[in-house]
Parts: C-alpha cells; structure tokens; sequence
C-alpha cells in the first residue's frame, strides 16, 4: 500500500482558489493521503468548502482555528499530521497531479529525507495543465551535494524553491522540535533551512511538479510594509548559526541572500514613500559582520571587495 502522507494546507479566506487546490489533492495518483485543512479563522466560505469535502472524502479532516498567521495554521496541521511524509501546499496553488507519487518515488529510491520538485509561476486566473512526466524520471533525479552548493547559478535559480514549503515532501520526524513562527509572514524563511539541518540526504526533481499562483495581491507584491524586516531577521539567525559551525559556503550564501534582501527591501520602501532609515539597524549588522566574508575559493577577491564597497559606501550613501 505504501507510506501514509499527510497534505497541510492552511487556509485562509480562499473561497475564489480553494477548490482548484484541494481537487488538485484529492485527486493525486497516489492515494494513500492524510490531508488536513487547517481553517485559519476564514471570514468568507472557505471553512463551509472545507468542510464539504470532509463530508464527500474520508481522507481529509478539517479543524476551524482562530486565526493565527500562516505559520501558526501549519503547526496545527503538524500537530494532527499521521503520516510518515509531510506535503504542503498554500490554498491557492495546484498540485501536479503526480506530485506526490513522483516525489514519494524519489525519495524512497534515493534513500533521502527530503524530495523537492520544480515548479512554475501561473497567472491569476489561468487554470494550469499538467506537463507529461516520462516513464524514466528517477533518472534525473539529483542529490544535493557540495558540488550544488559551490554553483552560485544552481543557488541563485533554486533559492525561491529551497525555501518555501510546498514543493517538498519530508519525513514527518525532521519536525519533531521544529516548529513555523506564528506570526512571522516569512515564516518559510526561518524553518525550511532547519530541515535540511536535520535531514541526511535531500534529492531534487527538475519536473514541474507544483503550480505557483502569480497573484498580485500576495504578501510579496502588495504594499510594503516593515513586517517584511523579518526576512532579514531570519536570515541573521542562519548566519550565526552557519559561521558558529564553521561552514563558510552556507555563510556566503545566508549573507548574499541577506544582502539582496536588504535592497529589495529598499526598492519597495522607496516606492512607498516609506523612511529608506529604518534598514539602519540591518546595515549596522552587516557593517559589523562584513568580516564573516572571506577570501574562500568559493569567494573570490572581486565578490570580497564588493561586499565592502557595498558597506562602506553604497549602502550608507542611500539609506543616511
């Protein structure tokens, strides 16, 4: 019959996207799921659409919460989870309908904790249409090795999928002592690089297995507001974390990502009219840890001076 695999999906006044989502789950081609929607305090009909399919489909269990942010409504679906796996999927996204089945797959074939799969941008309104998926796909199959992580163009186009929470499937014991933030809206940012602390091997599938919608209205692409300093808040804690355990390479990453944060930061306070000065504290931090950046192989002397003309002089000149 295969492993139990429990499906998370928080919820939260979806009604115009949400069943797109759950038939995209319910439909898989494998079949053997837990999957939880977890209501987070909706205020339109998504709870009342949750509830239907409780009724129509054993497999799904709903529970109605306050509401508590994104990552609070993941960890009461953690809570309930029974599987050996762990799927995600926010309320407006649609599965391949072979996502589960092809990242399973991967995962028990390359003995590895985690299995994560491509993904493609969709626009609002488009209903997406599953690629064709070869009979032979374990074939390209890559474990995440150090060659990956010296390879700044594999970084830099897989950043966004190693992060966020759907896409992936995870044995549900990497969990055990790892939690989202309740309130935090870059939630993923703080958790997902626990699990691949946690977990021994992680494989990737470069298949489209998971439809991402491009909406206007997200968090990211609204109205600015400083709850998105958070970001970069996450980001110190893995720099830390990195430099304390000595592992440059993860150091030199965190710090970039940090860095780009902080100018996409900047670029859409500017647009907002927003004071440009209250990234201050975050210049300060990387003005005191710039020295973290070390001539490495992987970081060669062009990139070392960047970093610091960027902290002596670029960054101040625009923020003061």
């Amino acid at each position: 019959m295969g492993d139990l695999v429990s499906v998370i999906v928080p919820v939260y006044n979806s009604e115009k996207y949400l069943r797109n989502c759950v038939d995209s789950i319910v439909n898989q081609t494998y079949q053997k799921l837990d999957i939880i929607l977890v209501d987070d305090g909706s205020t339109d009909s998504s709870g009342a659409i949750c509830d239907e399919y409780a009724r129509n489909d054993s497999r799904v269990h709903v529970f109605h919460k306050r509401n508590g942010g994104n990552g609070d409504a993941r960890n009461a679906g953690l809570d309930q989870a029974k599987g050996q796996w762990v799927v995600m999927s926010d309320n407006d996204d649609i599965l391949h309908k072979r996502q589960i089945e092809v990242l399973l797959a991967a995962a028990v074939e390359k003995n590895a904790d985690i299995a994560v799969g491509w993904y493609r941008p969709f626009e609002i309104d488009e209903l997406p249409h599953d690629e064709d998926i070869r009979a032979d796909f374990l074939n390209n199959a890559e474990i995440l090795t150090d060659r990956h992580l010296l390879d700044d163009s594999f970084i830099q186009k897989h950043s966004m999928i190693l992060t966020v929470p759907w896409s992936k499937i995870c044995k549900r014991e990497l969990y055990e002592g790892i939690r989202y933030p309740q309130k935090s809206r870059h939630d993923d940012t703080w958790t997902t690089w626990k699990l691949y602390e946690k977990a021994g091997k992680t494989v990737f599938m470069p298949i489209v297995l998971h439809y991402w919608r491009n909406d206007p209205n997200s968090f990211g692409r609204s109205k600015f507001d400083t709850t998105h300093f958070e970001a970069l808040d996450a980001y110190k804690e893995q720099i830390e974390y990195f430099y304390k355990g000595k592992r440059q390479r993860y150091v030199e990453i965190t710090f970039a990502e940090y860095t780009q944060t902080i100018f996409w930061c900047y670029n859409r306070m500017k647009e907002s009219d927003m004071a440009v000065s209250q990234l201050r504290p975050y210049w300060e931090y990387m003005k005191k840890h710039v020295g973290y950046m070390r001539l490495t192989q992987s970081l060669g002397f062009k990139q070392w001076l960047r970093y610091r003309y960027l902290v002596w002089y670029k960054i101040p000149k625009l923020i003061l």
